[in-house]
């Protein structure tokens, strides 16, 4: 096998193959511009995720203090952004946002070389693969929290790398300093998401000379985050970093239902102005939040005229939706579980199917189709776009079939087989991509609908490392074969 030699005398102070991924960057950034595709800044004042515009300007820490529906670290980021950068703040959000792509780029680049050893150049190809997906050039034009949730995922990964070879207090501080950033940024990845975690990466590395490191900074991590789980248990009688828990699971509970009793609340759209909720909420119910931070939990609308989700009747309205779907799915299992055998497709559909990326993916429709397979771009009509979108995520769920049962296969090959010898065989790493793509499918499955894709396309860096260790060990074994092959010729010939 032809391994990469370290580049003793470089004339630039990056690699060639660092190189190849920046301009490549900037040449598809140019021609996307030249497409049309432009950065949305209005998601700023429209996502439901943020608050009014002027909490942002002028009470930024008071707000997110008092946001019962999502964590704080990137709500502060922004509001950090718009404060310094005043009216070039949606420059500078697009350029940040393009920075962190090429920052994910890099950073896939190194850690596959390092698991590969740069083998048949596919840190290279894979890198440019996944700078140059329609997914990253759309996802880096709308402004959430997905690529940042990448990029804190990959430093996780490059310092649990470090880890696995030698422990340090930097290390430990960047695995489990990430982890934490990504749930108080993110209300999908839960504390006992970072327990469990916590707990299998130590376990695995428990016959480490620096396991002693592991623990202090991990504990450190649970209670940061469980800390704010406690505010809001204190504050707003929810151990969560989400109010939001009942009306995302009710989108996928009733999905395709049609028939409600009139007074049930389903019968409303979830995430609905709060006025129309009413009914369902008890006189004065905004009372006894009065004074806490009443420019975010208490008018209806935000920015004047756009849907203030953060409204504190909402967590009423939330519970109301969780108990009506907890009766759905205990009144009618098999339904539901055909809605989650929909968003376990709707997962590995083509990011560019995002809804709020479709216009944007439109303008690039024939690189959208032959580089994702995104059949959406020929389909009319509800029916015709269903078929498309199962049609479309084909591809992707059999290349995670493929990679993944090439690991399952790698750890079955000690006989006798044991639970003891399976875990052995996977290197931290490989646990924690596991656990963190299994974790990601079954919950955005169970809870979620139609914005699936764009959870796995969050998660898309670290599938790709384990793809590259896959491909690298077919490879290698064609190699060997080949090799014997022509031994075998040249010794029959002798």
């Amino acid at each position: 096998m032809t391994r990469s030699t370290p580049y003793q005398k470089r004339i630039l102070p990056i690699s060639p193959d660092c190189l190849l991924v920046i301009i490549a960057f900037l040449l598809s950034r140019l021609l996307a511009s030249l497409a049309g595709i432009h950065f949305d800044y209005d998601a700023l004042f429209r996502n439901w995720q943020y608050p009014d515009m002027d909490t942002f300007k002028h009470h930024l820490l008071r707000g997110v203090w008092y946001d019962h529906t999502q964590p704080p670290f990137f709500n502060l980021l922004l509001g950090w952004v718009v404060q310094l950068s005043g009216s070039h703040a949606d420059t500078v959000f697009a350029l940040l946002f393009k920075a962190l792509s090429l920052a994910n780029a890099l950073l896939l680049l190194r850690i596959i070389r390092g698991l590969t050893n740069n083998s048949y150049h596919l840190p290279l190809i894979i890198s440019l693969l996944y700078v140059l997906s329609p997914g990253c050039i759309l996802i880096e034009n709308d402004l959430l929290y997905t690529s940042f949730i990448s990029f804190l995922l990959l430093l996780s990964c490059g310092s649990l790398i470090r880890l696995s070879k030698q422990p340090s207090r930097l290390a430990a501080f960047g695995f489990f300093g990430s982890l934490a950033l990504i749930c108080l940024s993110r209300s999908m990845y839960h504390l006992v998401w970072l327990l469990v975690i916590s707990i299998l990466v130590i376990a695995r590395l428990r016959k480490s000379a620096g396991i002693r490191l592991l623990l202090p900074y991990s504990l450190g991590a649970l209670l940061l985050v469980g800390a704010w789980y406690v505010k809001n248990k204190i504050i707003f009688h929810q151990f969560t970093a989400s109010t939001w828990m009942g009306m995302n699971l009710s989108r996928n509970v009733f999905h395709d239902a049609t028939s409600f009793d009139s007074s049930s609340i389903q019968n409303i759209e979830p995430f609905s102005k709060i006025s129309a909720y009413n009914r369902f909420l008890p006189p004065g119910y905004q009372d006894a939040w009065k004074g806490l931070d009443d420019a975010d939990l208490l008018p209806e609308y935000k920015n004047d005229t756009l849907l203030n989700a953060k409204q504190i009747g909402y967590i009423t309205v939330s519970d109301r939706y969780m108990q009506a779907s907890k009766k759905e799915i205990f009144a009618h299992p098999v339904a539901y579980l055909k809605n989650v055998l929909q968003s376990a497709i709707i997962f590995f559909a083509p990011v560019s199917r995002y809804p709020v990326v479709e216009s944007q993916a439109r303008k690039i429709k024939w690189y959208d189709v032959i580089y994702s397979f995104n059949l959406s771009h020929f389909a009319h009509g509800k029916q015709q776009r269903r078929v498309a979108l199962t049609l479309s995520a084909i591809p992707k769920l059999l290349l995670y079939l493929l990679t993944f049962g090439w690991l399952i296969r790698h750890c079955l090959r000690n006989k006798p087989f044991t639970l003891k010898s399976f875990f052995a065989n996977l290197t931290p790493l490989q646990l924690f991509i596991g656990g963190a793509i299994g974790y990601v499918f079954i919950v955005s499955s169970l809870c979620e609908h139609f914005e699936n894709m764009r959870f796995r396309y969050e998660i898309e860096p670290l599938f790709l490392m384990v793809a590259a260790q896959a491909l690298t060990a077919l490879l290698d074994k064609r190699k060997q074969s080949s090799e014997k092959s022509l031994s075998g010729q040249e010794t029959d010939l002798t």
